[in-house]
């Protein structure tokens, strides 16, 4: 969503009889982001209240004005001067503020915004008093302004997002949680409020000096009392803590006073019966609601139209279940491969063709990939898993499979334990299933239809993994998965339970588990292993898929189950 809308920022100006005046009202927009980003750092990271926040707008337009119309300073010097006292006023209020919190906090920072406005009131030699500034240097036509403060919006929000992604984002969210349990795990708390106020600050202050010069007009009463209670109302109407909050919030803020121009409605109560509005129905912020909307609805023209696009890579083959896709490489003893979960034939690419003397096939499970749909079970997967092989003529297969390939292969070993010849377990499910925490059940159903979400999850898994490329073909290939076998496989799973049926079980079997891996524990692996009568190989500094993470290792690690099969 953020790419869609930085794209559409890039062409908005470009557009056919796109007038100056949208285009001014579109800056002004996002230089209140700007400043709303600041304020959103302060209050929704750091859990710190400041009704003061237009006081460094004014700080940073002074700043820049003077140095431009006195001093005859180039505008960008003027406007690194003006984000670095911004950050600097900051650092100095922040320390006094450090030993004040909720009332007495808002109090000490509303009390500097009126001295702030005062001051540049009475300096009037050089601010001009309370008339203010006029006639000041522009960054040239309405165009070149936008573009201007376009390329300053997004370099805040980066800066903005490296902040609260990181340890410091880490430490400001323990500290709005609770001061005294983030000062018992070790946060600093003087620094990081310090880093806050002087962030959020010069924020405010670049915000200011943009509008100077795109404007062309200051005073003292635009960056007053009022003005800062506006930017916090925009900070809790577009949502706090929420990255892309401050563009809702300054978008309404800025554009809803064209469309009652020409009415008799107070704008003061329109705007403050919407911050009612949301404070009561929607507290979280409109940013919350348009980004559940966008994650529910907002991809599924692009998921449909992966799913149908692609052409197979491989070969069919006629099941009772339906058509299963799959491809092969090399010769000799067979080794089938079955992925997990959200998987599909691509992820055992790394490996086809690489172990000499065995004939490597990697099929799509029924509901994966290019295979047809049926009952998503597993019963029903390792049903089709037999016939495939039956149909290919396949004797003394080596079963290799992963994750949810692994409860397949396990219950297969159980009913046909003539067919396999050996049985290869990376990261399985656990013999005795694996329950999916309730908290993350939401997420399934978001699976089915985001592929953002789906592209995070498996970049989370796959973070050591250089190939990129490699990494998207599998997204597009779990978005090819039945949504109706989401939550199937999850209750599947959860059910899953060999313990009392492996008095039978007979299959020589190898499991290997990553130690880095998020999904299963040692103890879990440990525990299947011992059921099966299986060796546990840990692989280090491997995740969830030590077969595409640590290729060579792995392989190395198969040729010597091999040699004893």
């Amino acid at each position: 969503m953020k790419w869609l809308l930085l794209l559409a920022l890039i062409l908005i100006p470009i557009l056919p009889k796109i007038s100056g005046f949208v285009l001014t009202l579109l800056s002004l927009t996002m230089i209140y982001s700007i400043a709303t980003m600041g304020l959103n750092l302060i209050m929704g990271y750091a859990g710190q209240i400041s009704i003061g926040h237009a006081a460094f707008m004014s700080v940073g337009a002074y700043t820049s004005a003077i140095l431009v119309q006195k001093f005859s300073v180039p505008i960008p010097l003027s406007l690194i001067a003006a984000t670095f006292l911004g950050g600097i006023t900051g650092i100095l209020l922040g320390f006094p503020a450090l030993r004040l919190k909720g009332f007495y906090l808002a109090i000490v920072t509303m009390g500097f915004v009126v001295a702030v406005e005062q001051l540049f009131g009475a300096w009037s030699e050089l601010t001009g008093g309370h008339i203010g500034m006029r006639n000041i240097k522009l960054f040239g036509t309405d165009r070149v302004s936008y573009y201007v403060v376009l390329f300053f919006l997004v370099l805040c929000f980066y800066v903005l997002r490296s902040i609260v992604k990181g340890k410091t984002g880490k430490a400001l969210a323990a500290i709005r949680e609770n001061e005294l349990v983030a000062r018992v795990f070790g946060v600093n708390l003087t620094y990081h409020k310090v880093i806050a106020f002087s962030v959020g600050s010069a924020f405010a202050a670049l915000a200011g000096a943009l509008y100077a010069h795109t404007i062309g007009y200051i005073a003292p009463s635009l960056f007053g009392l009022g003005k800062s209670l506006d930017l916090l109302a925009m900070v809790v109407i577009g949502g706090l803590a929420l990255e892309i909050g401050p563009f809702f919030g300054a978008a309404l803020y800025t554009i809803l006073p064209f469309f009652f121009s020409r009415t008799r409605f107070s704008l003061s109560i329109i705007f403050g019966s919407i911050l009612i509005l949301t404070v009561l129905f929607m507290p979280r912020g409109i940013a919350y609601h348009v980004t559940n909307f966008w994650l529910k609805w907002g991809e599924l023209p692009l998921v449909w139209f992966k799913r149908k696009r692609g052409k197979p890579e491989g070969k069919f083959i006629e099941t009772s279940i339906g058509k299963i896709h799959y491809v092969e490489a090399g010769e000799g003893v067979p080794i089938v491969c079955i992925h997990g979960n959200f998987g599909s034939f691509r992820w055992f690419k790394p490996i086809l063709g690489k172990i000499e003397g065995f004939r490597t096939i990697a099929l799509d499970l029924p509901n994966f990939g290019f295979s047809d749909w049926c009952n998503p079970s597993i019963d029903t997967y390792a049903k089709a898993v037999e016939e495939f092989s039956e149909k290919l003529n396949l004797k003394q297969v080596v079963l290799m499979a992963h994750s949810l390939g692994g409860a397949v292969a396990m219950k297969l070993a159980l009913r046909r334990p003539d067919l396999l010849k050996g049985l290869i377990l990376i990261d399985p499910c656990p013999v005795d299933g694996l329950q999916t925490p309730s908290e993350n059940l939401p997420y399934l159903e978001l699976y089915k239809r985001n592929r953002s979400m789906v592209r995070k999850s498996l970049y989370g898994l796959l973070s050591s993994v250089r190939d990129r490329k490699f990494v998207e073909k599998l997204v597009d290939d779990a978005l090819k998965m039945n949504p109706n076998a989401v939550y199937a496989h999850a209750e599947e799973l959860a059910k899953f339970d060999l313990t009392r049926e492996l008095e039978q079980y007979r299959v020589k079997t190898m499991v290997l588990w990553g130690d880095m891996d998020p999904l299963l524990t040692r103890e879990q692996m440990e525990k299947t292993s011992r059921a099966l009568n299986a060796e546990l190989i840990i692989i280090q500094n491997a995740g969830h898929t030590p077969f595409v993470e640590s290729t060579g290792l792995f392989l190395k690690k198969v040729h010597n189950f091999l040699k004893e099969v």
